[in-house]
């Protein structure tokens, strides 16, 4: 008796599809392991969800999530911040010495690091002396008025004289006869704009940085100045 014959068997797969398949997989393997440690921030998880949800229509309320827009606004650094008071502050001060009808006798330039302050005859010292005339004391009074605001401040006075030598009862050089002036401008600038001592220095060179060769009686005024530095820039954090 002759055996049945078997019926034929359904066409398999086409061979594209069992590769496809193994694609797939890993595919899916390969997300969920980026899903695995991905680091989720819940209320942009929340939001997802319920977006996912309104899509497909099971959303029954609004989302209770509150939604916070972000917004990246390029932030200044420090420097910056400060270099832009210092911009500012000298302005004020600039305005100040006009206003005074200074222009002559105090120069005020910006730096990398502040404001230069430089004052000479006839608003500094009278010969010989380290004592502050009125108008010094007056237009540094009105200087600290407007660096006060900022207590971090570094500030640094520098004492210079001509090559005329001094010889006195308080000062036997121009060297002390400097320091003295440069001190007395620190004392005022403390009292006067509560900036942290230990923020503030004085110094003398006595008559060894001219700013012109000390062959007249102008250039002699021009080298008898004080300088004052005010950094605004790497100030105690």
């Amino acid at each position: 008796m002759a055996k049945p014959k078997c019926p034929d068997c359904p066409p398999g797969s086409p061979p594209w599809m069992a590769t496809f398949s193994d694609m797939t997989t890993l595919l899916l393997t390969f997300f969920v392991l980026l899903l695995s440690m991905a680091n989720f921030e819940p209320v942009k998880y929340a939001l997802t969800v319920q977006s996912l949800q309104g899509a497909f229509g099971v959303l029954q309320t609004f989302p209770t999530v509150p939604i916070h827009p972000i917004v990246n606004i390029p932030k200044k650094t420090g420097d910056e911040q400060r270099k832009k008071e210092s911009l500012k502050d000298a302005e004020k001060i600039k305005q100040i010495v006009q206003t005074k009808n200074m222009q002559e006798a105090v120069k005020v330039e910006v730096t990398e690091k502040g404001i230069a302050i430089m004052l000479r005859d006839p608003v500094g010292f009278a010969s010989g002396s380290a004592d502050l005339k009125d108008q010094g004391k007056e237009i540094l009074a009105e200087i600290g008025d407007v660096i006060k605001t900022n207590p971090d401040l570094k500030v640094r006075v520098e004492g210079h004289t001509d090559d005329v030598p001094i010889r006195s009862n308080r000062f036997n050089s121009n060297w002390e006869l400097s320091s003295a002036r440069s001190l007395s401008v620190v004392q005022l600038l403390s009292a006067q704009t509560g900036i942290q001592p230990q923020n503030m220095s004085a110094v003398g060179y006595g008559e060894y940085r001219p700013l012109v060769p000390n062959t007249s009686p102008d250039n002699r005024a021009q080298n008898r100045r004080i300088q004052i530095f005010v950094d605004y820039i790497n100030m105690p954090q």
